[in-house]
């Protein structure tokens, strides 16, 4: 668990190095909140093996993009969650928060609508209902937003369908993985 948060904390170095290297040139920056559902997933516990269906929940994300280049920024995220887990026919709530760095492509289409495919990479810890000690790992994600900015305003209206996964995490008894779990959010953005 050490080693991954000095990879975020590492990240979120490179993301304030990139935002002061940004401030050269014109600097341009946007600050997203937006809100919607975590979809249904697995969960894989290690040992003795069991996996576990997650339910439908809710999960809202902010976002601070910095440009470093026309076409690129890079950024800090905030992440918080709370699906459900049913073990032995019992649903659980679980809550999932993550900290971490994004990059993102910004591609500008003809009628000023802006797509920004990117990738997320942060510090996961999960807690729930089902027992008493949480785990932390490693959130290695997909970012896909819309972007409609809105008339005479650097602000814009955002789209966003993405997921989180646990490639490696846990706690000291066990190992919790799970591979993509989608996520579709709406939200507002605030640019400068």
């Amino acid at each position: 668990m050490k080693k991954t948060l000095r990879v975020v904390l590492l990240c979120m170095v490179l993301v304030a190095l990139s935002i002061s290297a940004g401030n050269a040139q014109e600097q341009k920056w946007n600050f997203t909140f937006k809100g919607g559902l975590l979809m249904p997933g697995a969960v894989t516990i290690d040992p003795p093996g069991w996996d576990f269906d997650t339910g439908i929940g809710w999960l809202a994300n902010a976002y601070f993009d910095a440009m470093v280049a026309p076409k690129l920024s890079f950024g800090g995220f905030v992440l918080l969650s709370g699906p459900s887990v049913t073990v032995l026919g019992d649903d659980y709530g679980v809550t999932v928060t993550t900290l971490g760095a994004t990059v993102k492509g910004r591609f500008t289409l003809g009628n000023g609508m802006q797509l920004r495919p990117g990738l997320a990479i942060g510090y996961q810890m999960i807690s729930t209902d089902a027992v008493d000690e949480g785990t932390k790992g490693l959130d290695v994600g997909g970012i896909f937003e819309i972007v409609k900015p809105l008339a005479n305003s650097k602000n814009a209206l955002v789209g966003e369908i993405g997921f989180i996964t646990q490639p490696s995490g846990g706690n000291e008894d066990v190992d919790v993985t799970f591979g993509p779990i989608f996520y579709l959010l709406f939200g507002y953005e605030f640019g400068g």
